[in-house]
């Protein structure tokens, strides 16, 4: 396009503007038309994911085997470390590939799905989450709601087809329990009365069932010096810990450390983080919790010294810390529907918001994209998802350096809660 056309194409757009006439992006069928291919991709990859969950490999992420261990009073951690430190490399045959990687007080929550047989839990749990996803949006909306209903309903159905949500829900993943109940545990916390915060705490207790995704977003308490939802969620995990340690008849401490024994057992082949690389590295766990505890509390002291920082692009951040910490698969890139709602209500400066949309777009839809091509275009396919992997890890590093950066107190404390940097 040489200069001239670029001045008469901005002079349509000029005239357009001044007449009220809507460009072709604002015609009322061409959003019904995007509207339908948007719902029928959603629904169908919802239903993928669904399928995937039915399926006999299916929700082997769901946690049903050690809960069920447990509710038999068989320490589900000892029969999983003695068969891999017998030399076994696959996961034993009885826990369905369900390694006993979250604390024991987690396996008591999720004891209800234990007492069903293991294709009814199946079932159980993937009409539980269907359910979960639309407590997200409905927690995400009420709490830092979108005007406009066609950017609400273009974010939505850009999650709902998103790889990590169909892979969450074939996995039978807990980390739609988690976001789910955190969302809704922030948003009583906002509100006044004790009831609130009570309610508050123990759907805090529940979000801590993922506690790698939702304990660097409970740090958003601190910030707020919202107390009291903290000490509760804590309360409640410590009397199920006692209540796991009476059914096993040991003494807490003997199975505290168990879980993340498990986990750092793994190859390391999630995501480029610190855990990830301490399972590289095979440092002793007592190593690996000094590490991330000494980041989390520094990270914890200075998220308290910021005032009036905006929540919304907060929580964001600390979802892409616990991404940077904890050990995770790209199933979890889910918790970016914060992010994605960041850029909805434009409450990102330009550069993080750039970055930002090119995170959601390789871990949301880029990285499957080159996988399925992969087996296609042989050692070319190899190095288009090596090329995607890099550019994501790349795009996750520039988004969290850009919001740290951004995240910061408002000069003006009565500014309006919605009043951020836009773009």
């Amino acid at each position: 396009m040489n200069i001239e056309q670029f001045r008469q194409s901005f002079a349509v757009l000029r005239a357009n503007l001044l007449t009220g006439a809507r460009p072709w992006y604002a015609n009322r069928t061409v959003l019904l038309i995007v509207a339908l291919v948007l719902t029928i991709c959603a629904t169908t990859f919802v239903g993928i994911g669904a399928r995937n969950a039915l399926l006999p490999s299916g929700s082997h992420d769901l946690q049903w085997t050690p809960s069920r261990d447990l509710v038999a009073g068989v320490n589900p951690y000892h029969n999983f470390l003695q068969w891999k430190n017998d030399g076994n490399e696959l996961t034993p045959p009885h826990f369905l590939n369900q390694s006993p990687s979250y604390p024991a007080s987690v396996y008591v929550l999720l004891s209800p799905v234990a007492l069903l047989d293991w294709p009814l839990a199946k079932l159980t749990w993937l009409v539980f989450n269907l359910g979960l996803i639309a407590l997200i949006i409905a927690g995400l909306q009420r709490t830092f709601p979108i005007q406009s209903p066609i950017v609400l309903f273009t974010v939505v159905a850009i999650f709902l087809c998103s790889t990590p949500l169909r892979a969450s829900l074939g996995a039978g993943q807990i980390n739609l329990l988690s976001i789910a109940a955190f969302l809704w545990s922030y948003h009583f916390a906002q509100k006044q009365g004790v009831g609130n915060a009570r309610l508050s705490g123990m759907l805090l207790a529940v979000a801590w069932v993922k506690y790698s995704l939702t304990f660097p977003l409970s740090l958003i308490f601190i910030n707020q010096k919202n107390w009291r939802p903290l000490c509760i969620a804590i309360a409640i995990h410590s009397v199920l810990t006692v209540i796991a340690a009476l059914q096993l008849n040991l003494w807490p401490q003997q199975f505290f450390f168990s879980s993340v024994e498990v986990v750092l057992m793994g190859s390391g082949t999630g995501f480029l983080n610190l855990s990830a690389l301490a399972m590289k590295l095979h440092l002793p766990t007592v190593v690996a919790l000094f590490t991330i505890g000494t980041i989390m509390l520094a990270t914890g002291i200075h998220i308290s010294r910021l005032s009036n920082a905006d929540p919304l692009p907060m929580l964001a951040l600390l979802a892409l810390f616990s991404y940077a910490v904890f050990y995770h698969h790209e199933y979890d890139f889910v918790v970016l529907i914060l992010l994605a709602w960041c850029i909805a209500r434009r409450q990102l400066s330009v550069s993080a918001a750039i970055a930002s949309t090119a995170l959601i777009t390789l871990s949301w839809g880029g990285l499957w994209l080159a996988s399925e091509v992969q087996p296609a275009l042989g050692i070319t396919g190899d190095i288009l998802v090596t090329v995607t992997e890099v550019l994501m890890v790349a795009a996750f590093y520039s988004t969290l350096f850009l919001l740290a950066k951004d995240t910061r107190p408002r000069r003006h404390a009565k500014l309006s809660p919605n009043r951020v940097l836009a773009f």
